[in-house]
């Protein structure tokens, strides 16, 4: 039976990177002569959100091409990963799920809101080499301007090279994630860490979860 486990990567597989995200952006803001700053709750409360949206909550008044040029103006700041690499870490049981999929056989392709141009580093902070690579690990943004490509076109595009699987199922800490698979496709996990609750609705073929290990059910 062949699977296809689709990953998001911020939240699900790494841990860390959102208080570096608060952090540039404080940087940036100070930098740009904005009085307003992030504080922690910002990160609980903005929690999965493309870089730009945070933006577009501190600072409502401003355009959207402002926020976007918020957005790249972190990204494109020389101090972002030595920042990052100071907060990032592997998700709890991360390695040890991939590895596990990976020896039974299964597909595994990497989506995340980032651009192409930093989601290399963000693999390799977490050491995750090995499993995601050119070919099955993909970025919506292609640069740091482009907001509007969803991770949905992405994995309709893969799959639209790579054909058809019997199973699809799709990881990630937000609704947008797991409901990338429909009910007849496969089936997701809605992961949160242990701290942050699951308090959503969720459909029939969603599961919420607080450790990665249970997606195994699904291997």
């Amino acid at each position: 039976m062949s699977k296809l486990f689709v990953w998001d990567f911020h939240g699900t597989l790494e841990k860390g990177n959102e208080m570096a995200a608060l952090e540039v952006s404080n940087i940036i803001l100070e930098q740009q002569g904005y009085d307003a700053r992030f504080n922690e709750q910002h990160a609980i409360d903005l929690y999965g959100k493309k870089w730009f949206e945070y933006f577009a909550f501190l600072l409502p008044d401003e355009s959207y091409e402002r926020h976007i040029e918020m957005q790249q103006a972190c990204m494109e700041w020389p101090g972002n990963k030595e920042v990052i690499a100071r907060h990032i870490q592997p998700n709890d049981h991360a390695h040890d799920v991939l590895a596990a999929i990976a020896e039974h056989g299964h597909d595994q392709i990497l989506i995340s809101n980032t651009s192409e141009r930093a989601l290399p580093s963000f693999i390799d902070l977490v050491g995750m080499d090995d499993f995601f690579d050119g070919d099955n690990a993909f970025a919506v943004m292609a640069h740091a301007r482009e907001a509007k490509r969803t991770k949905r076109h992405v994995l309709e595009e893969f799959l639209a090279e790579a054909g058809v699987f019997d199973e699809i199922v799709a990881v990630g800490d937000s609704l947008s994630d797991v409901e990338l698979v429909e009910p007849e496709q496969g089936r997701g996990f809605l992961y949160r860490h242990s701290d942050r609750p699951l308090d959503v609705e969720l459909p029939q073929h969603v599961t919420p979860i607080h450790d990665l290990r249970d997606i195994l059910t699904a291997a």
